[in-house]
């Protein structure tokens, strides 16, 4: 039995009426937005960039070699631990279909559009769940990535991967995944 729903099946949603309505309208703005091409290229290429948490591994490389070792640690703990809460747990109970890719301006679409449930994002979760970990450890360092995060979590809906309430529930996921990390190991001299 898979752990997420198949393409072919239609992922169960349990998110209130509202929240759908909502969703609707707040892609609706964001899709009429007219895109300026770089942006629109370079938000795809960031949405790419951070699939399977690749470009946080980078910023936790990035930040050991510059002696922030515990916060690399604990930011990419804290995001692998994210990561299962939103992709294997949370799209299982939740679900949710993703917004229509037809209402995306073609400019922004992902080459590869994702086939797993949407709620919730797991790009938010591990934006967030990275970040806050860090944050635990590092909170300059954090203050720095907060705009790295903020952007990931933003294309997500740019390029229509995502709902607003998929990728909130993301960051909540991830926030409160690091949170709770903090109080099963606190962090050195706090």
């Amino acid at each position: 039995m898979p752990l997420l729903p198949l393409p072919s099946e239609t992922p169960r949603q349990v998110l209130p009426a509202w929240v759908l309505r909502a969703d609707r309208r707040a892609a609706k703005r964001i899709n009429s937005v007219r895109g300026v091409p770089v942006v629109d290229r370079n938000l795809s290429r960031l949405s790419h960039f951070a699939d399977h948490g690749l470009l946080w591994a980078a910023v936790a490389a990035g930040l050991a070699l510059v002696g922030q070792r515990r916060a690399a640690v604990r930011g990419t703990l804290s995001l692998g631990f994210a990561s299962a809460m939103a992709n294997i747990v949370g799209k299982r109970i939740f679900g949710g279909n993703r917004p229509l890719i037809d209402d995306v301006p073609i400019e922004r679409r992902l080459r590869s559009q994702p086939l797993s449930a949407s709620f919730p994002s797991g790009h938010a979760a591990c934006a967030a769940g990275f970040v806050t970990g860090v944050a635990i450890e590092s909170p300059g360092a954090a203050a720095a990535l907060l705009p790295l995060a903020g952007a990931v979590s933003w294309s997500r809906l740019h390029v229509g991967a995502h709902w607003t309430s998929d990728v909130v529930g993301g960051l909540l996921i991830g926030s409160g995944v690091a949170l709770l990390g903090r109080l099963v190991s606190a962090p050195r001299g706090r």
